[in-house]
């Protein structure tokens, strides 16, 4: 759990250094990370993860959460019963008060959404599903970027 949880914040301080401008054809390209980019963010994280050894993370697409339901939808990783999620923190600005990573077994503010299974993160694998080779390709460059940012840190 230790190397997870050091891989997950690596990646997320690359994250927050990066700007829109920095990345092409994603969610990432128009809204500043954490915000609005939970999807995107998640996969590029699961391929990641799987780079390091972690592979199989979920994408858990969750719908009807918060306090009220009033949180129409969010999207995080769950990687053998543990739930990881980098983005969440985009929702304090609404009263709640997450830490910028989720790395648990069980987190309440997670359990609040009704969730769903939707596969492998890893956009690699999950992309192919959905997607033209565009998209697909705009997710390589994007992945490229924060590889780079992961490396200038050294």
């Amino acid at each position: 759990m230790e190397q997870l949880t050091f891989l997950v914040n690596q990646f997320r301080a690359a994250m927050e250094k990066l700007n829109p401008c920095d990345f092409d054809g994603t969610s990432l390209s128009v809204s500043k990370f954490p915000e609005a980019c939970c999807d995107d963010s998640s996969q590029l994280l699961a391929a990641y993860l799987s780079d390091n050894g972690y592979s199989n993370a979920k994408l858990i697409r969750g719908a009807n959460g918060g306090f009220n339901e009033e949180l129409g939808s969010h999207v995080w990783l769950n990687l053998d019963g543990v739930h990881i999620d980098i983005t969440s923190d985009q929702f304090n600005k609404y009263g709640y008060k997450n830490p910028p990573i989720i790395i648990a077994e069980h987190n309440d503010f997670l359990s609040s959404f009704e969730a769903q299974d939707d596969g492998i993160a890893d956009y690699r694998i999950h992309l192919k599903k959905y997607s033209s080779p565009g998209l697909e390709s705009d997710f390589k460059s994007c992945y490229a970027t924060v590889l780079e940012r992961l490396l200038a840190r050294g």
